[in-house]
């Protein structure tokens, strides 16, 4: 990891601009969210918080944007009526882009590997010049997500490079983005670089659980990327444009299947392929694999869109067949590829479980388990046997997406051990070691672990126990 200076940046600029940049109060982020604003009560730093949680009106819970001249105005706009990207620039000293493109490649790049070191040390270089914004837009969004998402430990508040601690620091990352986004002109063609700066966006606006923001920048770099033209393009844009698509996909239908949203991207015969020989892609490729059997077919049944042609029961066995043989042997991945593969894996047999619930396709006893209404159960033992050994930040870095998949299966092992009797045995018969109740607090201590676990999907999934089978509850049920 490079030595990073203490506070070094600091005596680069003016003493009025590193007192303008240190001035934690006037940087500080408002915490609290619109409702408890308005009611004039205290509020939490995560979203939802929790009293918008017990009132049941999670959905709601947002923190009024900020303008950036709520923000920054105070430090930058008045005394130094800078362009935007000097005001980037005063945010992202050498030290931080150095520390959060190490962290990038350790942490984040096997899950979005849209970046190499190549390109940033391009993109850096071009982002010093006077026309360099859009370049220097990624290093802004990528440091933003590092911060907001990596939860390492508070190394460059620590040693005073930034004013803030992390998450905080990020959300102001964050906001500065936005306002950027929002006064860069709109020109064509587009450019890859654009097409990276808005992804970002969608990627920090998810860890922060904003999702109508996310979804919005999601499909606004879906629609760029499809405009995005790569004939003029060298070697490296076109490897950084393969990647984005194939990240967009894997987002896109993720995000697609947990909040019921159309998609854009298809695969067809013109769609970029990957480096199928490069070791870094492994886990990547076999993610991509994952996704790509949920066409537009598939995502519309979930959405319980009105269709002309029934669905048969031989399309969603093609789909299962297909994310069941995506996954290779898992050598030389690393715990966090493990982690996210075998649980997206899982969760995707749950969804694919749920929609044959709804159109009626269950059975009580099958050859194939999967068509049987016991089938959660043998999902969360598969989940509990081969990830145990994986340790908790395998699972916390992938942010509150990962959390969500672990808390679905979890409410559908809820749902069935409500409907049929708690026995120590398999679908098949065969005795196991453990009873379904111990994969579901298995299920819980991951939760728990996981980001937004113990504040917010915990407490939702106790609720749930405590609605479906009360003897299993852990806590005492809460007068309304």
């Amino acid at each position: 990891m490079s030595q990073i200076p203490s506070a070094g940046y600091l005596t680069a600029v003016s003493p009025e601009a590193a007192g303008r940049v240190t001035s934690s109060k006037r940087l500080q982020v408002p915490r609290a969210c619109e409702r408890c604003k308005r009611l004039r009560r205290g509020c939490s730093d995560f979203r939802p918080c929790q009293r918008c949680v017990d009132s049941k009106l999670a959905h709601q819970c947002q923190v009024d944007v900020v303008p950036l001249s709520g923000i920054l105005s105070s430090s930058l706009d008045h005394a130094h009526p800078g362009p935007a990207h000097q005001r980037v620039t005063q945010l992202l000293p050498g030290p931080v882009v150095d520390y959060c493109t190490e962290r990038f490649f350790e942490r984040l790049y096997p899950t979005i590997p849209i970046l190499t070191n190549a390109y940033i040390a391009r993109i850096r270089a071009v982002s010093a010049s006077a026309d360099g914004l859009e370049s220097l837009c990624i290093l802004l969004g990528m440091c933003c997500q590092v911060l907001l998402q990596t939860e390492e430990p508070e190394e460059l508040f620590r040693q005073g490079i930034i004013p803030e601690k992390d998450l905080n620091y990020g959300r102001i990352l964050l906001d500065t983005a936005v306002f950027v986004w929002q006064s860069l002109p709109r020109h064509t063609p587009v450019t890859i670089e654009v097409c990276l700066f808005t992804f970002f966006l969608y990627a920090c606006e998810a860890v922060l659980s904003h999702h109508s923001r996310a979804f919005r920048y999601l499909r606004e770099t879906t629609t760029l990327l499809l405009l995005y033209q790569n004939e003029g393009a060298d070697e490296m844009e076109r490897l950084i444009s393969g990647r984005l698509f194939y990240v967009l996909l894997i987002s896109e239908r993720s995000h697609a299947i947990r909040y019921k949203r159309p998609i854009t991207l298809q695969v067809t015969e013109e769609t970029p392929g990957l480096d199928i020989l490069d070791p870094s892609l492994l886990g990547f490729l076999s993610l991509a694999a994952l996704f790509r059997p949920l066409d537009s077919s598939f995502i519309a049944l979930l959405n319980h869109e009105i269709s002309v042609v029934s669905p048969s029961p031989e399309y969603i066995n093609d789909v299962e067949s297909r994310v069941n043989s995506a996954l290779g042997s898992g050598f030389g991945l690393y715990d966090t590829q493990k982690a996210n593969l075998r649980v997206t894996q899982l969760w995707l047999r749950i969804v694919i479980w749920k929609l044959r619930l709804h159109l009626g396709h269950l059975v009580e006893e099958s050859f194939q388990h999967s068509v049987t209404f016991r089938y959660p159960i043998e999902v969360a033992k598969d989940l509990m046997l081969s990830t145990r050994d994986l340790p908790a930040s395998a699972f916390k870095v992938h942010g509150v997406g990962m959390t969500e998949k672990l808390f679905d299966i979890a409410s559908a092992l809820v749902d069935v051990l409500a409907r049929i009797p708690i026995t120590p045995t398999s679908p098949s018969g065969a005795v196991v070691t453990t009873l379904p109740v111990n994969d579901l607090s298995y299920l819980r201590s991951l939760i728990q672990k996981a980001p937004s676990g113990d504040t917010i999907y915990d407490e939702l999934l106790e609720k749930h126990i405590q609605q479906t089978i009360p003897s299993l509850a852990t806590r005492p049920q809460r007068e309304e």
